[in-house]
């Protein structure tokens, strides 16, 4: 820690970063003395004092919360909490806070008022949407990586141990059955001892722990400047700088670093978007980076790295366990588009702009209705949001191709699909949409579901498109489910046509005198691709409101194959809720 703070440049301007805008949680728990205590940072004058966070898994043991009926005296310093009310995990996170020297540890369940009845129901709702915040502005995370529970705690007192004993034997084995020489893949061959690594290093000592595959954590460790990772074999450490764990204490080798790399780039690159509105003269740095090193490709990964996290509550937290994430590539956008006049916008999981292009996101795995798409998270996000489901997600981009655009869906006045937002009181605060019904304009084909031919048939297209159709449902559908394709948007791909010259040096032309150096090709042929929304008819047949049950997408269809699907005269205006 002291080495990260006195020579790691980038870790320096992360902090600076921070000071400019400082902020302190609206509770801490107090740990300077041995009368431990939750305060309130507002009437303890505090606007910038180093503080911990941690990242715990809460399960099912019964965790001290603070709760209306037990406020008072949490927060009284004179009484505040025992020692024995504290979990183990709870307890080694403040011995290593003390350890530190460091006054100050932000734990949720005690600086959140919890919900407790239905007529207390806590400040969660405020609280909980400024997470980002509260890790983002922290000196360092604790994270309890190896523990499902309170009981697990952070320590491994009997691990040093056998793990000992361990290393002793698989030194043994080595003598007996490793050579002396180890011949590297292109290089000479170098005596000595060498250590074998697990390829998947990283993964395996720390991001297949317990901690996480919980959603709410995934921000949490974006967003925190420093991690501190409490796991089975060892304690790990991340930084803008480093990563590194008590085995490899000078960081991973770049073979191992791949993916720690670009998790540290990103923090880097989070840290220096602004909350306000205000850039402060970081927009270059932000823009800096390849395409596939943007924010767009950054949330798309993000996006899935989260769906594949679990949550206690899909209805509750489906949303709030990612908008910390969420609000900063917003940010990050706005500051992108500079004096746009048109301010980039979330809502429910996706961005305003292009919002036909993304709708046709992807179930990695369907499954069943009740699985994928519970009643009560239905109830909750339109269909069109990814949020309505439960599992993996794969986002689709949402730039226009460099291909030509031939067709993308409008709404019913002739404008762009938009979302409609009720802007929240607060920056902070994740925006709701005003309604969920999106409003479009395009062509609905009937068809059937073939499961054994993983593909929608349809009397209004040929057999023989389907082979360029690939068709991704939400859910595991019924053998001939009706279900309607729409047409999101189409790419028109020329090929062929255009002027050659002499200078091509094609054999066919090498007879050709000076004056007829030019010769045209034959016609240009046109295919098309593009992608949709499988959709399900929300109530009697011919109605005019959808709810999506998939995605498709085409490719290579020839532009009379296409017409079969997109008619501007056979375009009505639909719902899709």
């Amino acid at each position: 820690m002291r080495q990260c703070q006195t020579t790691h440049t980038k870790c320096q301007q992360v902090r600076a970063r921070n000071n400019l805008n400082p902020f302190v949680p609206t509770r801490l728990v107090d740990v300077s003395t041995d009368r431990i205590h939750i305060i309130e940072s507002a009437k303890a004058g505090l606007t910038n004092e180093p503080y911990v966070t941690l990242s715990h898994c809460w399960g099912k043991l019964e965790i001290l919360r603070l709760i209306d009926d037990n406020k008072a005296r949490l927060l009284d310093p004179k009484v505040g909490i025992e020692w024995h009310e504290l979990t183990n995990t709870f307890r080694d996170a403040i011995t290593v806070t003390r350890q530190m020297g460091i006054k100050y540890i932000w734990i949720d369940s005690l600086c959140i008022v919890q919900w407790s009845s239905v007529t207390a129901h806590g400040d969660f709702h405020q609280q909980g949407q400024l997470m980002h915040k509260v890790y983002r502005k922290s000196f360092f995370n604790i994270a309890a990586a190896d523990s499902s529970d309170g009981s697990g705690g952070l320590f491994r007192p009997d691990l040093k141990q056998k793990d000992e004993g361990k290393k002793q034997e698989a030194i043994k084995e080595r003598e007996r059955n490793l050579p002396e020489v180890v011949e590297l893949d292109g290089q000479e061959n170098t005596k000595g001892n060498w250590y074998i690594l697990q390829g998947d290093y990283w993964d395996r000592h720390l991001l297949d722990k317990i901690l996480y595959t919980r959603g709410w954590v995934f921000q949490e460790r974006m967003l925190a400047p420093r991690l501190l990772h409490f796991s089975k074999t060892q304690v790990l450490w991340d930084c803008a700088t480093v990563s590194a764990s008590e085995g490899l204490p000078a960081g991973l080798p770049a073979q191992l670093d791949i993916k720690s790399a670009t998790e540290r780039h990103w923090r880097e690159r989070l840290s220096m978007i602004w909350e306000d509105s205000a850039a402060i003269g970081k927009v270059q740095e932000l823009r800096a980076g390849t395409a596939d090193d943007s924010l767009e490709g950054f949330w798309r990964e993000a996006v899935r790295n989260y769906t594949r996290c679990e949550l206690t509550s899909y209805t509750a937290d489906r949303l709030k366990a990612i908008w910390g994430v969420a609000k900063l590539v917003r940010d990050g956008l706005r500051e992108e588009d500079g004096d746009s006049s048109e301010l980039e916008e979330y809502g429910s999981g996706l961005w305003r702009k292009n919002l036909y292009m993304q709708l046709s996101w992807r179930v990695v795995k369907p499954n069943t209705a009740e699985k994928v798409r519970p009643d009560d998270l239905a109830a909750l996000h339109p269909s069109w949001s990814w949020a309505s489901t439960i599992g993996e997600i794969e986002l689709q981009p949402r730039n226009p191709s460099i291909l030509e655009q031939c067709y993308k869906v409008k709404n019913h006045k002739g404008g762009k699909v938009e979302f409609e937002i009720t802007p929240a009181e607060k920056d902070d605060l994740q925006p709701d949409l005003a309604r969920k019904e999106l409003a479009i304009n395009g062509m609905v084909v009937k068809g059937f579901w073939d499961g054994k031919g993983k593909m929608v048939r349809s009397p209004a297209f040929a057999q023989d498109m389907l082979d360029n159709m690939d068709f991704f449902p939400d859910v595991v559908m019924a053998e001939e489910q009706v279900c309607y394709l729409l047409v999101l948007w189409a790419n028109e791909n020329r090929q062929g046509g255009g002027i050659v010259d002499h200078g091509d040096h094609l054999d066919e032309y090498s007879d050709c005198s000076d004056a007829e150096l030019e010769v045209r090709l034959p016609e240009q042929v046109i295919h098309n691709s593009g992608s949709g929304l499988m959709l399900l008819a929300d109530g009697r047949e011919g109605t005019d409101r959808f709810r999506r049950i998939g995605a498709f997408r085409f490719h290579g269809l020839h532009k009379e194959e296409t017409g079969l699907l997109v008619n501007p005269e056979a375009e009505k205006n639909i719902w899709i809720v």
